[in-house]
């Protein structure tokens, strides 16, 4: 039973080193066309782990348009997370910054506000498991691949996943709270000076 499961798994293995070597350049030629050298890279190798992970590759009939699409999908989630980062940073911590700014409350180059925002972030990222902070470091900070993050922390790519988008929930609760909080001090202030 062991022979043939390892029998299968180097016929799968040569299947995509074989498609490696045939398709290699033109898959990160195409990467390269939408992302900066790193990450065309990054996704290049995802695409050809991804076909490896397949559970139907001894059927595939794989062309190179097949590759394409794998890497096309590949960066298109990548952009999509950092849209949903900026998104968040856009919605929690950049209004406060610009209304400061506007109202000419710097301190030393950086508004107070944002020193406040940039606190709170830090404790409600702090906050959350140290699994969901590297996964959210590693995809969303760093730009990783969910492959490369699930390697680096010896996990799955689904739990990855999972971590990622529980850190993001948790992330906006924390920061949420961290507002709710930072009204109250600021109403319990104008309170007490009134």
């Amino acid at each position: 039973m062991a022979t043939q499961e390892s029998t299968v798994k180097q016929r799968r293995s040569d299947i995509v080193l074989g498609l490696f070597e045939a398709y290699y350049e033109r898959v990160y030629a195409f990467a390269r066309k939408s992302a900066e050298p790193a990450v065309a890279e990054d996704a290049t190798q995802e695409a050809f782990v991804r076909l490896l992970q397949h559970p139907r590759l001894e059927e595939l009939d794989i062309s190179i348009s097949y590759l394409l699409k794998i890497v096309h999908n590949i960066l298109r989630r990548r952009y999509s997370r950092s849209v949903r980062l900026r998104e968040i940073l856009d919605e929690k911590v950049k209004p406060r910054e610009r209304q400061r700014h506007e109202a000419g409350d710097i301190l030393e180059g950086k508004t107070a506000e944002s020193i406040a925002t940039m606190n709170s972030v830090e404790r409600a990222f702090g906050r959350l498991s140290s699994d969901e902070r590297d996964a959210l470091r590693m995809i969303v900070c760093e730009g990783k691949s969910y492959a490369h993050a699930a390697r680096s922390l010896g996990v799955s790519v689904t739990t990855i996943n999972n971590w990622k988008h529980r850190g993001i929930d948790k992330l906006r609760c924390n920061l949420d709270a961290e507002t709710a909080i930072e009204e109250a001090r600021r109403g319990s202030k104008h309170a007490r000076s009134a």
